[in-house]
């Protein structure tokens, strides 16, 4: 309970950190250092930011689920391509778990303030423990097909994404069995809002509630969940773009 006190708490700070600073826009003007929000680059410049993400599991996989575990630290990086394309990367990581996805998205501007993206990814996940009696491990890959709109106010950028997850192949080891996933699996989705204000220079603070309904999520694979059925696991994220 004093955890989620304390994560709330600093998400209300940062939410006022966004909303009370009156800055420049994010979409317009000088190059955006978002990696969330749809907009162009100019080609080869590049963007990082770095998140952080807490989720709560389902009580079938985890009997504590009632508060938020299982954060993931996440590294990002988005290039600017011709002709309004990107190629980004991302790796999301607790140590035992280990997620690289790297796709291409193409931007679309409606006009000054409303911006839109598709894009497509793919990702591996590696993850092993072998400690505390465990000797397992995990590795796979993933598709992620993408959609985004995004709306900028000027001082406030609002962006609305949709993927879907399939898993092309897995193959989990928990001492001498091993267990291979089937091919091409539909996994189910999420969805993320995301409110992101420059907050210093070229900084952004991003804060984001992703919704995921999938049957499997990565951060739960050492609890080797046996349930053929779908989920709804939210997330709370932060994250600072340079």
């Amino acid at each position: 309970m004093k955890n989620n006190y304390s994560l709330l708490k600093l998400l209300f700070v940062l939410i006022l950190l966004v909303v009370l600073n009156p800055t420049t826009s994010l979409g317009q003007g000088d190059e955006p250092s978002t990696t969330e929000f749809p907009a162009s680059m100019t080609p080869y410049d590049w963007r990082l930011s770095l998140g952080y993400s807490a989720i709560r599991l389902p009580e079938d996989v985890y009997l504590e689920a009632a508060s938020l575990k299982f954060p993931l630290i996440k590294f990002a990086a988005a290039m600017g391509l011709p002709e309004n394309f990107l190629l980004d990367g991302k790796i999301a990581t607790q140590l035992v778990s280990n997620h690289f996805e790297l796709g291409g998205r193409w931007v679309y501007k409606f006009n000054d303030q409303l911006h839109a993206d598709v894009g497509y990814s793919l990702a591996y996940l590696y993850g092993q423990l072998k400690q505390f009696a465990y000797d397992s491990k995990i590795s796979g890959w993933f598709s992620y097909p993408t959609i985004a709109v995004g709306y900028d106010w000027g001082n406030l950028a609002l962006t609305l994404r949709g993927t879907i997850s399939f898993i092309n192949s897995m193959q989990s080891t928990s001492g001498t069995t091993t267990v291979d996933f089937a091919l091409a699996r539909y996994n189910g989705f999420h969805y993320r809002i995301t409110l992101e204000q420059r907050f210093y220079k070229n900084t952004t603070v991003g804060i984001g509630f992703q919704m995921n309904y999938l049957k499997f999520y990565y951060p739960e694979w050492l609890m080797f969940p046996t349930f053929d059925r779908y989920y709804w696991m939210p997330e709370l994220q932060i994250m600072f773009s340079l």
